[in-house]
């Protein structure tokens, strides 16, 4: 036998292991199922909720640190998706809303942040709906951009977030990766027309006009509505500026990647729902807003309470308040629990120099 064949009688071998080794797992995954399928009666016998989030990310913890040859992020990812896939034989789906149409970076974000197993993502039209849904139960939890790093915060998500009687659960930042997408059979001497949104426009400015100067500039209500269009056109001279996810969903092609003109763009999401987020980490984050007393220094002191209890200010900045004229809402993220004794104390005193303040969530820091 050649050494080519003993290779290949090798390989051959090793797939064989490979198949008995999943063969045994799914047969642990079935087992692992009926366990579940139990303790999901018991639940329901006893009116527990199927979900529980802090059991769920002890199993996480205590698995993904017993792992000696794949990356813990990796089996975190893996644990992920089997407990979502569990609670979905209990009978539960986790409803997620998220700014549509299908292929936008909040969709992008909606699947990195939620395991696909087990979770209904629903697309929606604006952010006042799934504002909305999430009050009226019909959502468990809701996806909308907040803060981009070239264009600042995204004001109405703020607005919605002092309206609305719901929480940040979570956050997550998204790399923005601009792709110029057309037909299969389409080359960027054909375009001739180009659909996006305007912000996709605006970080593509120097790209475009080395690339694409005669082109006609479309404005559409999303990068995802940019891609869908060509797609319907089937006109190899149109092309959208959009995500490589969207052009794979419309089963087009990227004509040129990475034509934002500043690589250091990233867009700041929010996981918002009705409940607070039970689950504490070693960083966590607590987001709030509050009014200052209308006298010289007020906020200087609110300010100077925080520096004094060495909790760090990761963002704040003001917004005008609907309410009151000339009156002004602060907006202030802190690197630490609001539970923590010195963030609760610095959140009592702060109380002297402000009229009104609300909690928006604390949750874990990534």
């Amino acid at each position: 036998m050649s050494k080519e064949e003993n290779i290949n009688q090798e390989l051959e071998d090793i797939r064989k292991q490979i198949n008995d080794i999943d063969d045994k797992i799914i047969d642990l995954l079935n087992k692992r199922a009926n366990a579940v399928i139990k303790i999901g009666n018991l639940k329901k016998s006893l009116k527990l909720e199927i979900s529980q989030p802090k059991r769920e990310e002890e199993i996480k913890e205590r698995i993904k640190n017993k792992s000696t040859i794949f990356k813990k992020k990796s089996i975190e990812a893996i644990w992920k998706e089997i407990i979502s896939a569990s609670k979905l034989i209990q009978g539960t789906v986790t409803k997620v809303g998220y700014l549509g149409p299908v292929g936008t970076f909040t969709h992008q974000a909606a699947l990195e942040f939620f395991a696909k197993a087990g979770t209904q993502f629903i697309p929606y039209d604006s952010m006042p709906e799934i504002f909305d849904s999430i009050e009226k139960d019909l959502l468990e939890y809701g996806i909308v951009p907040f803060e981009n790093s070239l264009q600042g915060t995204v004001r109405e998500t703020l607005d919605l977030l002092i309206e609305n009687d719901l929480f940040i659960h979570g956050e997550i930042e998204v790399r923005v990766i601009q792709n110029l997408i057309s037909l299969k059979e389409a080359e960027l001497s054909d375009i001739k027309n180009v659909f996006s949104h305007p912000q996709a426009f605006a970080q593509t400015k120097i790209w475009l006009k080395s690339n694409l100067p005669n082109a006609k500039i479309t404005e559409v209500t999303s990068t995802a509505e940019a891609v869908r269009r060509v797609r319907k056109l089937a006109d190899k001279s149109y092309a959208a500026i959009g995500t490589k996810f969207a052009a794979n969903i419309y089963e087009l092609k990227v004509l040129d990647s990475n034509i934002e003109d500043e690589k250091s763009n990233y867009t700041r999401f929010l996981i918002i729902s009705k409940k607070e987020n039970p689950l504490k980490a070693e960083k966590m984050k607590t987001s709030i807003v509050f009014v200052t007393k209308h006298v010289p220094g007020a906020l200087y002191w609110v300010l100077k309470i925080f520096s004094d209890a060495n909790i760090n200010l990761s963002k704040i900045e003001s917004r005008p308040r609907r309410k009151g004229r000339w009156e002004y809402i602060f907006f202030m993220d802190f690197e630490a629990d609001k539970s923590d004794p010195g963030a609760a104390k610095a959140l009592e005193q702060m109380k002297a120099n402000v009229i009104w303040q609300k909690i928006l969530g604390t949750f874990p820091l990534k």
